[in-house]
C-alpha cells in the first residue's frame, strides 16, 4: 500500500490471507457507525475516500465493487471477503437501485435515518436521565416517539419538496437535497411551503406515499431527519419533570416525596444540547432497524 492511500486489490489479497472480512462505505463519518455494528465479526472498515483512485460518495463504492468484480480470480468467491454499504438515498423513487454484489443499499435515505425509533428514545433515557431503568416503560417511550412524530410535519412537507425536485423532470422547487445544513428549520423556508401543501399532497398520492415515520426515514434527508429528531427528544426530556410533578407519567422517588427540584427524569450532566444527544444515539445498534444490516455484515465469511 502506498503513501496514504489504500490499493482496492491489496485491500482484497488482506481481507484473503487474513480471513478479516472487509466494509466499503461512502464516507470517514461511517467508520465508527459500522464498525461498532460488525464488531462481533472482527470486521475492517474503509472509507471509500482512503482508497487510491476513488473519492467519497455512494457512486464511488459502486465503482469500487465493480473494480473488484473486474478483477480476475479464480479461486475466491468476492462476497465471502468484502461488502460494500451505501446508502439509499431516492434511488428507490428514481429507479437507480443498482443490482451488484456484493453491495447493500440501505433500507432508509441514509445511515442516519435508523437512529429514529422508540427504540433509540429507550436507549437514550437509559443513558441521559438520572431514572433508574423501571421509569423507562415502552409505554412512555412510544408516548415521547408520538409527541416527536406529531411535530415533524413541516419536515415531511419539506422532504416531500425535495423528493419532487429530485424526480419530476422540469420542475424546480425551492428545495433540495443537497441544501445547506439548518435548511429545514429555517422558518420562511418552511412559512414558503405552505402553500404548497395541496399539491404536495397530490405528488405524494399519486406515487403511493404516506404520511408516516417509515416514510420520512426514506425521503428525509438522515441529517435533516435525526438532527430535527434530537432536538425534539432534548424538549421531550426536558419536559418529563413537568409530566413527573403532575403524575401523567409513573412518578419517580424524588417527586413522590416533594422533591421536584431533584427530579430523576432531569437529564444528567453534559446532555444538555441535541448534538450531544445526536452523536450519542447514533452509538446505539442494538436496535431493530439496524439488524438487517448486522445479518448482512455476519454473512461475509
Amino acid at each position: 500500500m502506498s503513501g496514504c492511500c489504500y490499493e482496492i486489490d491489496e485491500i482484497l489479497n488482506e481481507a484473503i490471507m487474513t480471513g478479516k472480512p472487509v466494509i466499503i462505505v461512502e464516507g470517514i463519518n461511517d467508520i465508527s457507525i459500522y464498525s461498532n455494528m460488525g464488531a462481533s465479526c472482527g470486521v475492517e472498515v474503509y472509507a471509500i475516500e482512503h482508497i487510491d483512485g476513488f473519492s467519497g460518495g455512494s457512486d464511488q463504492v459502486i465503482s469500487a465493487i465493480q473494480e473488484l468484480n473486474s478483477l480476475p480470480n479464480d479461486t475466491h468467491t468476492l462476497s465471502n471477503h468484502i461488502l460494500g454499504i451505501i446508502d439509499k438515498d431516492v434511488r428507490d423513487y428514481r429507479q437507480e437501485l443498482p443490482g451488484i454484489e456484493p453491495l447493500l443499499v440501505l433500507k432508509y435515505y441514509s445511515i442516519e435515518s435508523h437512529f429514529v425509533s422508540d427504540q433509540i428514545i429507550s436507549c437514550c433515557l437509559s443513558n441521559t436521565i438520572k431514572a433508574n431503568r423501571d421509569l423507562v416503560s415502552d409505554e412512555l417511550c412510544t408516548q415521547m416517539m408520538d409527541e416527536i412524530e406529531a411535530k415533524l410535519s413541516d419536515l415531511y412537507y419539506f422532504s416531500l419538496e425535495a423528493l419532487r425536485n429530485s424526480i419530476v423532470p422540469g420542475y424546480s422547487g425551492t428545495i433540495s437535497y443537497s441544501g445547506n445544513p439548518g435548511c429545514e428549520i429555517n422558518s420562511q423556508t418552511i412559512e414558503d411551503l405552505s402553500d404548497k401543501k395541496h399539491d404536495l399532497d397530490y405528488f405524494a398520492a399519486d406515487r403511493g406515499i404516506n404520511h408516516c415515520i417509515d416514510t420520512l426515514k426514506s425521503i428525509s434527508k438522515g441529517k435533516w431527519l435525526i438532527g430535527i429528531f434530537s432536538r425534539e427528544l432534548v424538549n421531550c426530556i426536558k419536559g418529563l419533570q413537568v409530566k413527573c410533578k403532575e403524575g401523567s407519567i409513573k412518578t419517580c422517588r424524588s417527586c413522590n416525596s416533594g422533591d421536584f427540584v431533584n427530579c430523576l427524569y432531569r437529564l444528567k450532566d453534559g446532555f444538555k444540547g441535541y448534538k450531544t444527544i445526536e452523536s450519542l444515539i447514533q452509538s446505539y445498534d442494538q436496535c431493530d432497524d439496524v439488524q438487517y444490516i448486522k445479518d448482512r455484515i455476519a454473512d461475509i465469511r
